[in-house]
This record gives structure tokens, C-alpha cells and sequence, in this order.
């Protein structure tokens, strides 16, 4: 009997793992955004790199971004984002909700802690891309725990920052 069960099993766990294309993630509103981030910066991508985890199984990619202005936490000339994925070679690591940055591109960036690392908090939900005058998040590719897809916020830059200033308390 449970052989029987545990081959459809196995076969159900594969579809699902591998046709799955949303990682589900926190719903994250902008409150919850400025309370989790230890920093918010302001700025633009100037480089990237792709390499292996220490552990060799992953792919990450750092991204460091220029700051223009930070609006929590401590200033700083440039921060250094790693998220995992990217490309080394032909092998390609994508994370479905996982934020990347193209270079140059201006962006808000909620930023926090992951181990040796700082990441993007919420994955897509923090990374607020900038074009002309307003800012746009991408959370296609994240699902939440209630089933409902992320709805992406859009918003002028100037009203963004002033928004976020009050809900540090600035």
C-alpha cells in the first residue's frame, strides 16, 4: 500500500515543483516594507556579478547600487544586493519573484540582512524600479499565502519618498 501511494505522490510533488513558476512570500504593504528594511536607498546600478555559493549549489548575483539618497538608515556611498540567480556559463538559475537589476536602471531598494548578505526585502515587493518621475514594483512570479496575486504598487518618485519619510518618522 505504500508503494502504491508513494509513486503518485512522487509524481504529484514533481508537477507541482516543477511547473510551479510563483514563489510564495509575506504580503508585504509599504509599512510593513519600511519596518523590515534596515536601510532605504535611493540610487542606480552600476555593476553586477555572478558567482557560486560558498556551498557551490547556488547561483547568486550581487548588484551594487549607487546611492543618491538614503531615506532610513545609515548613509553610505554604495550598498552591495545579493539575490540568487543568474548565469555562469550555460547553467541558469532563475527564482520566480527574485528581483534583477539591470545596469544603470535607478530603483528604490528596501534592504535587509540575510545572513552575510543583504538582500531585497520581500524579494520583488521591495525593489521599486524609477521611470520618469515614478516608481513601479514587479511581484509577478510571487504568490501569498491566501492565494491572491501581489498587486504591484505605482506611484510619483517625489510622493513615494515623502510617504516613506512619514512612516520612518522623518
Amino acid at each position: 500500500m505504500i508503494k502504491r501511494l508513494s509513486i503518485p505522490l512522487f509524481v504529484v510533488i514533481f508537477f507541482i515543483t516543477t511547473f510551479s513558476h510563483a514563489t510564495t512570500v509575506e504580503c508585504l504593504n509599504l509599512d510593513d516594507l519600511v519596518k523590515k528594511a534596515s536601510k532605504i536607498v535611493v540610487g542606480k546600478v552600476s555593476n553586477s556579478r555572478t558567482f557560486w555559493s560558498d556551498n557551490g549549489k547556488l547561483i547568486l548575483t550581487s548588484y551594487t547600487i549607487e546611492v543618491q539618497e538614503t531615506i532610513k538608515g545609515q548613509a553610505s556611498r554604495a550598498v552591495e544586493l545579493t539575490t540568487v540567480g543568474g548565469r555562469i556559463g550555460d547553467l541558469v538559475l532563475h527564482v520566480s519573484g527574485m528581483p534583477s537589476f539591470a545596469q544603470g536602471e535607478d530603483a528604490v531598494v528596501f534592504v535587509e540582512n540575510s545572513g552575510a548578505y543583504s538582500t531585497v526585502v520581500g524579494m520583488g515587493q521591495g525593489k521599486f524600479t524609477v521611470t520618469n518621475g515614478e516608481v513601479s514594483n514587479n511581484v509577478t512570479g510571487i504568490a501569498f499565502p491566501d492565494g491572491h496575486p501581489g498587486k504591484p504598487l505605482k506611484m510619483p518618485l517625489d510622493d513615494f519618498k515623502s510617504e516613506i519619510k512619514r512612516l520612518v518618522g522623518l
